[in-house]
């Protein structure tokens, strides 16, 4: 298993992506002093931290994808959208 990223192309080297999306959660939170304001607030920076990487994985520009969220909706992956669901069932 440690080695399955030389038989398997899809696999990655590290797993430094899984600990590049939790930089940005351990950086707030060590410069707003170790804590959190709201609990709200922490939900809300967690929605868009997910949402952000999520966009980053399928290769898209961040910043276009929050002027679509804020415009025409948010951007959803092609097997996430309700009319995928719907023609796949």
């Amino acid at each position: 298993m440690i080695l399955r990223f030389s038989t398997h192309l899809r696999v990655p080297f590290s797993n430094n992506l899984a600990e590049r999306d939790q930089r940005p959660i351990k950086v707030q939170q060590r410069t707003s002093g170790g804590c959190w304001r709201t609990l709200q607030g922490l939900i809300d920076f967690a929605v868009v931290q997910s949402y952000l990487s999520t966009v980053g994985k399928w290769g898209l520009d961040k910043f276009d994808a929050l002027e679509r969220l804020f415009t025409t909706g948010a951007w959803l992956p092609h097997a996430l959208t309700p009319d995928a669901a719907a023609t796949a069932a």
